[in-house]
Formats: structure tokens, sequence, C-alpha cells
């Protein structure tokens, strides 16, 4: 089953992530939701495997604690 792990409506955010994910091996998958998600228009969906969640979470926040 996929797990939405990430959302952001920052593509350049979102496609750094993705790029992290991969390549510690993390199958992904993206999603858009539409614009009554967001006052602003579409939003992008990082979705792992729930089998991967734990682990995804961690690089999530150790990529985003480097980007500081």
């Amino acid at each position: 089953m996929w797990t939405v792990v990430f959302v952001s409506q920052d593509k350049s955010k979102v496609d750094m992530l993705l790029k992290t994910l991969e390549n510690n091996k993390i199958m992904t998958m993206l999603k858009m939701s539409g614009e009554d998600d967001f006052e602003d228009g579409t939003a992008y969906e990082i979705m792992v495997p729930q089998t991967e969640l734990e682990t995804a979470h961690e690089i999530i926040f150790d990529a985003e604690t480097a980007l500081r």
C-alpha cells in the first residue's frame, strides 16, 4: 500500500526530495492534487510503500535539516 510521506506546492523541493529518496533506494510515486486542495493551485504528494515509510521520514528529515 502506498502512503503519502510529503506534500508541498514547491515543485523544486519535491523534485529534490524525490531524487534523494530514490538515491537511497526508496521506491517513490508522485501524485498531483487538484486546485481545491490549496488556494494557490497544485500540490504535489510524494508517496512511498508503507513498509518504507519510517526510513523515508528519516531521509526527508535529514535532507530538510541539511538545507537549513
